[in-house]
């Protein structure tokens, strides 16, 4: 499999993730997939994988500030989520 196939499949299955039960949840995650994922570093990327794989619980808790995941990527990633989606305005 080509790497740009590879690229387009893993997408669609981080696509596919950004969909929770906790709907709330869709807009901040899958638009930061469409618009900044491909601008991250691979490093970035991993951790944005690791974050789909938590809970929506503490997703949720991790966007409106109310706890800190403990692993640093994520917290740089959670941070970036915010800003894009404007979720830093209360502060």
């Amino acid at each position: 499999m080509s790497d740009d196939a590879h690229q387009a499949e893993r997408i669609v299955r981080l696509r596919w993730a950004c969909r929770r039960t906790l709907q709330v949840l869709d807009s901040p995650l899958g638009g930061f997939l469409r618009n900044c994922f491909q601008d991250l570093t691979m490093g970035e990327q991993f951790a944005f994988e690791r974050l789909l794989k938590a809970k929506d619980q503490e997703i949720l808790d991790w966007l409106i500030g109310n706890r800190q995941p403990r692993d640093i990527g994520m917290c740089a990633i959670i941070e970036k989520i915010r800003q894009h989606h404007d979720l830093t305005a209360g502060e």
